[in-house]
């Protein structure tokens, strides 16, 4: 069983109209960072492609993947 890493995204939420803060879950294997969930309507959100938090998210398994690399 692997470690589940929590992490905290502040941002505006087109869906809400709103800034909100949600919950990242993250599982990590073989180095590489897994979005297990996130309580926001990801996936379901009619603005998911253009998601300021979700671009937070990923540029954070990104610089965290990277940094594995070094």
């Amino acid at each position: 069983m692997s470690e589940i890493i929590e992490e905290f995204f502040n941002g505006y939420c087109k869906n809400y109209d709103m800034a909100r803060t949600a919950i990242g879950e993250f599982t990590e294997e073989n180095g590489v960072l897994n979005l297990e969930q996130i309580d926001c309507d990801y996936g379901k959100c009619p603005y998911g492609e253009d998601c300021e938090m979700m671009h937070k998210v990923f540029a954070f398994i990104k610089e965290r993947e990277g940094k594995k690399k070094c």
